[in-house]
């Protein structure tokens, strides 16, 4: 596995378990780690499996329903996996785009002055982050489980964007144990769509990056928001695909 690769999944991985240990639902096994929050979608994943030996008792778990199933792997290890993955009756289900960029050589430009970015600090800041991402991303996100992540500004800083005073859009930093950047959930309520928030709540994230002394970001991008980030100057690396049971 390529470098840049490692950190785009370490950042992912790292996320996920720091969310699940703050909010006191990471299970974590000898060859992989899972979250299963009830009521809430997020960060519902098993990932970070170490072998294909764990994929059996995975699948065992998500038919009795005691794993999600929904497990996450970046692209070269699904590759080296296939057999075996398809074997015990994995099929992929979901796609993004891995990305990085290089915040010294692609300094962040300025933000809209028409977008009001707040950094959550209160129980009700994180509810309306959870309100936003669920309405831009269509699935549950438990505004309780976003609570458990705020003051630590040194690991996750989570943020909200209002329009005219109205919340419009949302994104969240993660600080990685190797140093690195890792935007995540940044999304855009329906009604907003077609503003430019999506960019400039990246360029905002960017900024507290770089403010922050960073030098590279990573990213998960869909099909719709590849565009964006490309023109931001994000690189394309590998993709990172979730599997979901069809057995």
């Amino acid at each position: 596995m390529e470098q840049e690769e490692k950190h785009i999944i370490g950042n992912l991985f790292e996320h996920w378990a720091y969310v699940g240990e703050r909010a006191g639902l990471l299970t974590t096994a000898p060859s992989y780690k899972a979250i299963m929050p009830e009521g809430s979608d997020w960060p519902r994943r098993v990932f970070d499996v170490q072998n294909t030996t764990a994929l059996t008792e995975i699948s065992t778990q998500i038919k009795a329903g005691l794993l999600p199933d929904a497990v996450t792997f970046t692209a070269s290890v699904a590759e080296s996996f296939g057999p075996q993955l398809a074997a015990a009756g994995f099929q992929p289900k979901i796609t993004l785009q891995g990305m990085i960029i290089y915040l010294r050589e692609n300094p962040p430009g300025a933000c809209s002055d028409k977008i009001v970015f707040r950094l959550a600090e209160s129980e009700a800041d994180a509810y309306t982050f959870a309100t936003i991402a669920a309405g831009s991303f269509n699935y549950r996100v438990d505004g309780a489980v976003v609570a458990r992540l705020l003051g630590q500004e040194n690991k996750i800083k989570v943020f909200t964007g209002t329009v005219d005073g109205a919340p419009a859009c949302s994104g969240l930093i993660y600080y990685d144990e190797a140093g690195n950047a890792g935007l995540h959930f940044i999304g855009t309520l329906p009604e907003f769509r077609g503003k430019g928030l999506a960019a400039a709540m990246t360029t905002r994230l960017l900024q507290e990056c770089v403010a922050d002394g960073r030098r590279y970001c990573v990213l998960h991008a869909s099909k719709a928001g590849l565009p964006i980030y490309t023109r931001l100057g994000f690189e394309p690396v590998k993709e990172v695909i979730t599997y979901a049971h069809t057995i």
